[in-house]
């Protein structure tokens, strides 16, 4: 599985074959070959098995909820299979064969990720007209922006800063969720 992550990771879904994991994990291909028929099923069981699926977070508070997903979302794109994220996301838009078992995994994320902020709603931690979608672009595109426009010599700083920024992150949407609630209601 690893294997199969990292050559995904490295070479997307053009450079993705049962071939290349094999010799990646030192193995026959035929053994890879007898439990995977295709490489879409090797790549869609490796992602279920070593990525980090975001289930459902529900830590009581948002801005708990906030700071583990926030925490989650940094650890997958910084972590070893960060790379994977990003092919997915561009080879979901040329290949249908990868379309179909990232696009529901995204919409899950997205779901999920809303769901926090409608929880929080319900709640009464978040105002009503509170909007979902730019609380998770906010969070989780800045996590992830951060991330990637890193430049390499700064890596390591910004590894070790990851739990800081997050929360930096976190509290700065919910102080601006806090003020659009002040300037609405003059509270």
């Amino acid at each position: 599985m690893d294997a199969a992550l990292v050559l995904y990771g490295r070479q997307g879904w053009l450079g993705f074959s049962l071939d290349g994991v094999a010799r990646g994990a030192r193995v026959s291909k035929d053994a890879l070959y007898r439990r995977w028929k295709t490489r879409e099923a090797l790549l869609q069981d490796a992602l279920h098995q070593r990525w980090d699926w975001v289930a459902t977070i529900n830590e009581g508070n948002v801005r708990s909820d906030l700071l583990e997903l926030g925490a989650r979302t940094f650890d997958t794109f910084a972590g070893p299979y960060g790379e994977v994220a990003l092919q997915l996301r561009a080879d979901a838009r040329r290949f249908s064969e990868v379309r179909s078992f990232a696009e529901p995994y995204r919409e899950l994320m997205v779901h999920q990720g809303r769901g926090i902020v409608r929880l929080a709603i319900q709640r009464g931690d978040l105002p009503s007209f509170a909007n979902p979608g730019i609380i998770m672009d906010l969070l989780v595109g800045g996590i992830i922006n951060h991330i990637i426009s890193t430049p390499r010599r700064l890596r390591d700083a910004m590894l070790a800063g990851g739990p800081v920024f997050v929360r930096t992150m976190v509290d700065l949407v919910l102080a601006g969720v806090q003020q659009i609630t002040h300037d609405e209601t003059g509270h």
